[in-house]
């Protein structure tokens, strides 16, 4: 009877065994397949950031020659062929820059992104560098002002096909959403920021060579430049981590703006000004290119220290999966080892020699274990119940606190309408289904003469202002519509599937409400009279286009004499 239990142990202990082997292999193999696939997917996004950056660098290059092409079509006759030269020589340049491209997206995969610069980019810059040498051909004497600006924005179309290529990257990237989200966004708005700053002097660089009055159309085109890359500027201090904001950023993002935004935006704007005062241009078309080429370098510096780190980020989270990977693979087979060495030393050392004892004990033994394994039972199933009725009290707690914090973070404070946040997360969105722009209406608000109010009569009224025009904003509303406060005196409406026409008319509707407000008829505030002007923009491509669509129309509203509406 004692050898036969002998033997039923020792086939138990084998069994107990293979138990072990298969649970560290069980418990180590996910292990393992989670580290490769983290690998993987840290290889992957090396791959697409490094895509991102040549498409980068080959967007800014395209942004560039713009400048020597404006050089030669502004320059005197005397010095137009050196010029020419020095913009064959750059060209020459883009084009090797564009091959190498395509062949690195057709290496890692990304066939349509190449397919796409085949295309749509190559055919733009084609057709831009021929109105360019188009232009030049004609004799001097016959040259028009207007004839230079179409080869000018002509260029500014062959920028276009490059930048969706960016975007389309980004759009198709995997790892777009871990560490690395930022600098996607980052490389985006800093190409799109330095094409933004180059066209700010383009767009009156034909006026500036002929010394003539800049068109309107090139005044709105220049002034809505100047904001947009305001406005890009903001979003990549926002955007950087403030972890990321090391010395040398810190001392490339002061550089951009002691250099660009205070020195070389200011050019412009004197330039505009002298045009619309009606007196000579304080430069020409070279001096205008050469005064801002030096401005913008400190751009694409900033930008190619960001494209930089993204890639040593993504290098090195690569190379830290890989060795994760590789640590785990040796874990666990370190660990199968261990259990096997264990389990046989105390087979053969410890649990030999117990085996007669325990048969001799195991009655007794048998009957202890079992009253205490039934009172252990008893109190672990009590302390698991405990527990999870202490789980689930805090998670109700934390769900009530993570609401109210929600609430307040998507709310303006002053006005209890939505914010900034509260807009980026409808965006988002909206972008899952970019044909969403297409009947998406978009209304910028603005507060007219609100700086005066605040200068003459304080802050405490003003908030008064923003607060009633806020309250008519909301009372010409539907509960479907989304009001954010965009800025201090500035208001945004979405609304979903409306045409222009109805738009238009709710906006009317908005202006006159807010112009017969009678919050501040009382004596004390008599004298303020509140309106409003407003953009109206209905259906576009993306997000940034209706943005830009109705900021047009809001600059539009302004031009009129404020208390009006455009589209």
């Amino acid at each position: 009877m004692n050898a036969l239990r002998s033997e039923h142990i020792s086939s138990r202990l084998w069994i107990a065994m293979l138990v072990i082997v298969l649970s560290v292999s069980l418990i180590g193999l996910p292990l393992i397949v989670s580290s490769y696939r983290s690998y993987q997917k840290s290889a992957e996004a090396l791959q697409e950031i490094q895509s991102l950056k040549i498409v980068a660098e080959l967007a800014n290059k395209i942004s560039k020659e713009r400048a020597p092409a404006n050089n030669v079509m502004s320059s005197p006759q005397t010095d137009a062929q050196q010029h020419y030269e020095a913009l064959k020589k750059y060209r020459a340049e883009v084009d090797v820059q564009i091959q190498s491209t395509i062949q690195v997206l057709e290496k890692t995969g990304q066939h349509d992104i190449a397919q796409g610069l085949r295309q749509n980019f190559l055919p733009a810059l084609r057709n831009g560098r021929k109105a360019v040498d188009g232009y030049i051909a004609v004799p001097y004497a016959q040259r028009e002002m207007r004839r230079m600006d179409d080869a000018i924005v002509a260029m500014f179309h062959a920028w276009d096909p490059c930048y969706e290529a960016l975007q389309d990257i980004v759009r198709n990237a995997k790892s777009k959403d871990d560490a690395l989200s930022n600098y996607y966004i980052l490389i985006l708005l800093l190409a799109d920021l330095r094409d933004q700053a180059g066209r700010s002097a383009s767009n009156i660089m034909a006026a500036v060579t002929f010394n003539a009055r800049i068109s309107d159309e090139n005044l709105a085109r220049s002034m809505q430049t100047q904001r947009q890359t305001q406005y890009l500027w903001q979003l990549v201090g926002v955007i950087q981590p403030d972890s990321a904001k090391n010395d040398q950023f810190q001392k490339l993002y002061q550089q951009v703006k002691d250099q660009f935004l205070n020195q070389g935006l200011p050019i412009v704007s004197n330039l505009m000004d002298d045009s619309l005062k009606g007196q000579p241009f304080s430069k020409n078309g070279p001096e205008l290119t050469r005064a801002m080429v030096g401005k913008f370098t400190t751009v694409v510096d900033l930008q190619n220290y960001i494209l930089e780190t993204s890639v040593s980020t993504a290098y090195a989270k690569q190379q830290n999966a890989q060795k994760e990977f590789i640590y785990a693979i040796l874990m666990v087979l370190v660990s199968l080892l261990t259990v096997l060495l264990t389990m046989i030393y105390a087979k053969k050392w410890v649990f030999g020699p117990l085996i007669l004892a325990r048969e001799q004990l195991f009655n007794l033994a048998h009957a202890e274990n079992k009253a205490r394994a039934s009172e252990k039972k008893a109190k672990a199933d009590a302390s698991i119940f405990d527990a999870i009725s202490r789980l689930q009290a805090r998670l109700q707690q934390r769900e009530a606190l993570e609401f109210q914090l929600k609430h307040i973070a998507h709310s303006d404070s002053l006005t209890g309408v939505a914010n900034r946040f509260a807009l980026d997360e409808y965006i988002k969105l909206l972008e899952k289904q970019p044909s969403q722009f297409k009947n998406t209406c978009l209304m910028l608000i603005d507060i007219d003469n609100f700086k005066h109010v605040n200068d003459s009569l304080g802050h405490i009224v003003g908030d008064l202002v923003i607060q009633s025009v806020a309250e008519s904003l909301k009372s010409c509303m539907r509960a479907s519509d989304l009001l954010v406060r965009y800025g201090g005196d500035e208001f945004l409406v979405l609304i979903d599937d409306i045409s222009l026409d109805t738009a238009l008319r709710v906006a009317e509707k908005i202006r006159r409400t807010v112009l017969a407000s009678e919050l501040f008829q009382s004596e004390e505030f008599a004298q303020v009279n509140v309106s409003i002007s407003a953009g109206v923009a209905v259906g576009a491509a993306s997000w940034m286009a209706l943005l830009a669509r109705a900021d047009e129309a809001l600059f539009r509203a302004k031009a009129k004499g404020k208390n009006t509406v455009s589209n």
